[in-house]
């Protein structure tokens, strides 16, 4: 990989051209796949004289941040057409809706038709390829962070049908999601790459355990364990509070304490949360902290990371905690699995049965009382993302696999 300056020598060639990519991403939301590209265009920013022109087909919460690279949004709420769409699915005319949405959305294709590379983030955005023109030129990749039940919900089978063979390359978030892709969705082995997800890892700067704590209402002696992630069925919050009434009841004789980051602050998901927690007893041990821009103010608390997602391909929570020196105990869900088996014969994370949720509280149990076997497995998965899956280590690997496919986009680049 070159430097910024070999890039920048390189544009004073006569031959040399810069090239732009574009990069369709299906939401700004704090999630998985918006945060992984937002990284991977921060990097190409500061270390490349790649130009990227940015659309997102809905906003978010990290809808200011992709505002770094003029990033326009085609599917803003609130618009006109947006309320027109949001009624037309209330009425369940599902189909006009979608018409609708893709009638919005579908001009930005026609906004990169010239680009050499055009990168789709999450099969949620390749519904914009039904208005690429067929006699446009460049290279279409789509980035898959979903397994099989977000793909489903995200793009389904018939779509997925008519709309992948206009892919040239797919890049996978993890073997997983490869695996997906080559044996139940018909992609040749040859047309999938495995990028994993990737972290900017904690910052110079410890957040204040004792602080996090006082914020929480947690005493400073407890044993607290964390959850991360939106309030939906996948990520499993119900799941969570099963843990915690497994947990306190096979020890009574601890203070232990539960916390789940992420999610909105009110409405129907957070309620029901709340009323679950209240008929399980947990009101006092049980606590939630909304999503927020600066989450290790509350993970510094946590003693051990708990993922009780169905379903999770590679989760950056995972990676996040491991970087905080947090070890993770988790369902075979997925990612989190490859991850552990990483550590070979010292895994990485404990991974118990799909939700197993008594194998998990036995986990989290033993993690919490034997300090030793808790610094082994957070010391192990600690280093083990700083020398993968750090953005300064992960974002360059992904940048080559892309000038492999298009050497054009590098600027300087004959």
């Amino acid at each position: 990989m070159r430097s910024r300056d070999n890039y920048e020598q390189s544009q004073s060639s006569p031959t040399s051209e810069p090239s732009k990519m574009h990069v369709i991403a299906h939401s700004g939301s704090r999630s998985g796949a918006p945060m992984v590209l937002l990284r991977f265009l921060d990097w190409i920013s500061a270390s490349t004289s790649i130009e990227v022109d940015v659309a997102l087909l809905k906003g978010g919460a990290l809808e200011v941040e992709f505002e770094r690279f003029d990033a326009r949004v085609l599917g803003r709420e609130g618009s006109r057409l947006w309320m027109l769409q949001r009624g037309l699915a209330n009425l369940g005319l599902r189909r006009s809706a979608d018409a609708l949405a893709m009638m919005r959305q579908g001009s930005t294709m026609w906004a990169g038709r010239q680009a050499p590379l055009l990168l789709l983030n999450s099969v949620a955005s390749m519904p914009v390829l039904r208005y690429r023109p067929r006699s446009a030129d460049g290279i279409v990749v789509l980035y898959v962070h979903e397994l099989d039940t977000s793909f489903e919900r995200n793009v389904g089978t018939a779509m997925w049908d008519r709309l992948a063979p206009r892919v040239d390359h797919f890049i996978a978030c993890s073997a997983g999601v490869a695996e997906m892709l080559i044996e139940r969705r018909g992609v040749g082995c040859d047309r999938v790459s495995v990028h994993h997800g990737f972290i900017d890892g904690p910052s110079g700067r410890r957040a204040d355990r004792a602080a996090a704590r006082r914020r929480l209402g947690i005493p400073a002696d407890a044993h607290v364990v964390g959850a991360s992630g939106s309030i939906e069925q996948r990520k499993g919050p119900e799941v969570f509070v099963r843990l915690a009434r497994d947990a306190m009841a096979l020890r009574p004789d601890l203070d232990l304490h539960f916390v789940w980051l992420g999610g909105e602050s009110s409405g129907g998901a957070v309620e029901q949360l709340r009323h679950d927690v209240h008929a399980a007893g947990l009101t006092a041990r049980f606590h939630h902290q909304s999503e927020t821009d600066v989450p290790e103010e509350t993970t510094a608390a946590f003693d051990c990371f708990a993922l009780t997602s169905r379903e999770d391909p590679f989760p950056l929570t995972m990676l996040e905690a491991a970087s905080l020196g947090i070890p993770t105990v988790s369902f075979d869900n997925g990612g989190v699995s490859e991850f552990a088996a990483a550590g070979g014969s010292e895994p990485l994370a404990r991974v118990v049965g799909h939700l197993d949720v008594g194998a998990m509280a036995a986990d989290v149990l033993w993690l919490l009382t034997d300090d030793d076997a808790r610094r082994r497995i957070a010391g192990r998965a600690r280093d083990h993302v700083i020398e993968h899956h750090l953005t300064a280590v992960a974002a360059p690997k992904l940048l080559e696999t892309l000038l492999g496919l298009q050497p054009s986009i590098a600027a300087g680049r004959t």
